[in-house]
């Protein structure tokens, strides 16, 4: 087998396994990434996290079992990614892997990795990044292809896929949407300067975080992120009829505030549209809603609402996957 049809391999699987799941049906709208534990756990496939010394993960078959280590000391697109590529190895009944480094098939680095990590890898990459869920994503906030040549709009698609910045401009070279040189040159693009635009006036610690850009159209999304990452809502608020965004719940979930705005869209406009931009943060697993009432109406029926599902608890840090840790204590 050449290391080509290694690639293609593992780009088919990917998709068969798509379709096996159900994965394409389920994510059309675009408002989530792929749970690539979750597809882990329905194949029966044991993960655990733990600190490993100069490896990303590793992949054990046994007669009856298969099992994965992930590493707990990268970052979550790292260890999703590397997740991806262990599962690849599984599909393919390929026996005992150790892997000290994933992304490269997509890049095209074909040399010293074989027909087995060619597959995973491509698996990998196609696995959590489909050309149909990229579309999803582009269609439901409206990108066009051209947009896909500015680095906030690849940034701001890669959180909701959550994989790397890199990673998702090498996919898009893999789909044929980007020449390799273009590839090459946007992700040498560092996603600082998206980072800034999307924060505005909020300068956090570090820009190493997530900034998250958020609008109406991300209604009942979910978001996979950390517990320093920034939140930027900017939704349309109807103040000249006496409305405003309702906060208490932000706050009960533990979000915290870290700057509150009104922005007006077009200064010369009669009537002229207002944005509420809210930017928060906070380690927080829940259910974000705000409800858009006047003041004096604070329990009655909103104007309008918005919604997004949020785990912003970031890597595993040990163990079984949180969400299967969950799973048991509902059920135990």
């Amino acid at each position: 087998m050449s290391r080509r049809d290694a690639i293609l391999n593992g780009t088919a699987r990917a998709s068969q396994l798509h379709e096996d799941l159900g994965l394409k049906n389920r994510l059309r709208a675009g408002d989530e990434p792929i749970d690539v534990l979750g597809a882990m756990a329905s194949l029966d496939i044991a993960v655990v996290f733990k600190p490993l010394k100069g490896l990303l993960g590793a992949y054990l078959r046994v007669p009856g079992a298969a099992g994965v280590v992930i590493t707990s000391e990268r970052p979550l697109h790292v260890q999703r990614f590397t997740a991806a590529h262990e599962l690849g190895h599984h599909v393919f009944e390929h026996p005992l892997s150790t892997d000290s480094t994933v992304g490269y098939a997509a890049r095209g680095e074909r040399r010293g990795y074989d027909e087995n990590e060619l597959e995973a890898d491509a698996f990998a990459s196609e696995f959590l990044m489909p050309r149909w869920l990229i579309a999803a994503h582009m269609r439901r906030r409206s990108y066009t292809k051209q947009d896909l040549f500015r680095t906030d709009v690849i940034y701001q698609l890669s959180l909701r896929l959550a994989v790397s910045y890199s990673a998702l401009c090498w996919a898009l070279y893999g789909h044929g949407l980007f020449a390799h040189d273009q590839a090459e040159q946007m992700a040498s693009r560092e996603p600082k300067g998206a980072k800034q635009m999307a924060a505005a006036d909020v300068v956090p610690q570090t820009w190493h975080p997530d900034v998250w850009a958020l609008s109406e159209r991300d209604h009942r999304s979910i978001i996979i992120g950390g517990p320093e990452d920034l939140v930027v809502l900017e939704l349309e608020e109807h103040s000249t009829a006496g409305f405003a965004w309702d906060l208490r719940e932000a706050k009960a979930l533990g979000m915290r505030i870290r700057a509150d705005e009104r922005v007006v869209v077009d200064e010369e406009a009669m009537g002229a549209a207002q944005k509420r931009r809210l930017t928060l943060e906070g380690d927080v697993q829940g259910i974000l809603r705000l409800a858009e009432r006047r003041p004096w109406e604070r329990n009655g029926q909103p104007n309008q609402s918005f919604e997004v599902r949020l785990d912003l608890h970031g890597r595993e840090r040990g163990g079984m996957p949180r969400a299967q840790r969950a799973a048991l204590r509902k059920t135990g």
